[in-house]
């Protein structure tokens, strides 16, 4: 008898451990490990344009990127993307893009940035780097298999920026 209930209590302790759910302080770190890696993108992102490489800066797309900035009209895909980046970078060789991460959500295989920044020149008067343009942008990382993190969808609108 005392056996019987032995495996009877064996057998429930199995069945509970089997079905318990992931500790709370479990899902925060596995989260603030996406959020991490999430962060990682945009930094390297933004690192790859001010360092002139933007073949490196495009790998950070998805293949099926599409975004939209506020002054256009035009969806673009992942080769108008890249090209305009080239056209930036040949315009303006001096520029520089300066960004804070203002918000930052991973749920799942889905995430979002909030970030806001300017393009930064030199300016020969005052002999430092001034804002030319500022955006605040919304970014949608999606996680690929065995490609990690990449922008998705992104949006950008023009703000004001003082020194």
């Amino acid at each position: 008898m005392i056996k019987k209930v032995f495996l009877l209590l064996a057998a429930l302790l199995f069945i509970s451990a089997c079905t318990k759910e992931v500790p709370e302080n479990e899902k925060r770190i596995s989260k603030s490990f996406e959020e991490n890696e999430v962060r990682t993108v945009i930094d390297m992102y933004y690192k790859s344009y001010n360092d002139n490489d933007i073949e490196t800066a495009v790998s950070f797309f998805h293949p099926e990127y599409k975004g939209v900035a506020a002054d256009s009209e035009d969806v673009v895909g992942i080769q108008a993307l890249e090209s305009e980046l080239y056209h930036f970078r040949k315009q303006y060789p001096d520029g520089q893009w300066d960004f804070k991460i203002e918000e930052l959500f991973v749920q799942n295989e889905l995430g979002y940035v909030i970030t806001s920044g300017s393009f930064m020149m030199p300016d020969p008067i005052e002999n430092k780097m001034s804002p030319r343009y500022s955006e605040r942008s919304i970014r949608v990382l999606k996680k690929v298999k065995n490609l990690g993190w990449k922008i998705y969808r992104s949006f950008s609108v023009p703000i004001f920026s003082y020194d």
